[in-house]
């Protein structure tokens, strides 16, 4: 076995025993809030305005604006209308929808798991670890899409010190599938 590898135990059974102490209501309200919270809403506002937007009575609404912008003979309003306000402010509003049912949920969720019940807490627990696994996961292929794209020497020797893994971390650096998504997205 290769020093990655004793360093990938390592940081698996932290990762295991971080998320049986923390549990997965604490964990989950840790990894939902903040700026990460914002970014998540910021995510799903984004996949959803199309939907919110081909409603009928929100259509209605963002055609009532801008009819009453167009009537109005103002420079202003002309570079509003331009920008696509309406659009702006429908975003804002989904945006703001977004983070207070995002807040409602995790306490509700936190609020549920957290139940002082011996099967809910082992419940509780065991998600916490493996909500704390996805989490350690995502960091490792986040870190090694951050090395892939420095590329070069760097690239070069991080690859020679994971070659001969036993649990093959090399083959997972060379398949990332964060490198996939952001070529697919590139275009």
């Amino acid at each position: 076995m290769q020093i990655i590898d004793w360093i990938a135990i390592g940081v698996v059974l932290l990762s295991l025993v971080i998320g049986m102490m923390l549990g997965f209501g604490k964990l989950l309200k840790i990894f939902t809030g903040g700026i990460v919270g914002i970014i998540i809403s910021v995510i799903v506002t984004y996949f959803f305005i199309g939907v919110v937007a081909s409603w009928g009575f929100v259509q209605a609404i963002m055609g009532k604006l801008h009819t009453a912008m167009v009537n109005a003979e103002n420079g202003f309003v002309n570079f509003l209308i331009k920008i696509g306000i309406e659009k702006v402010i429908l975003a804002v509003a989904l945006f703001i929808v977004v983070q207070i049912l995002r807040v409602l949920i995790v306490r509700i969720i936190k609020s549920i798991v957290e139940i002082e019940n011996p099967v809910i807490r082992a419940f509780n627990r065991i998600g916490g670890m493996i909500f704390m696994l996805a989490v350690t996961c995502m960091v490792v292929l986040l870190v090694f899409h951050i090395i892939d794209l420095i590329g070069g020497s760097t690239e070069e020797s991080f690859k020679n010190y994971l070659s001969g893994s036993v649990f093959k971390i090399d083959w997972v650096f060379e398949h990332n599938p964060l490198k996939y998504i952001v070529a697919k997205i590139g275009g």
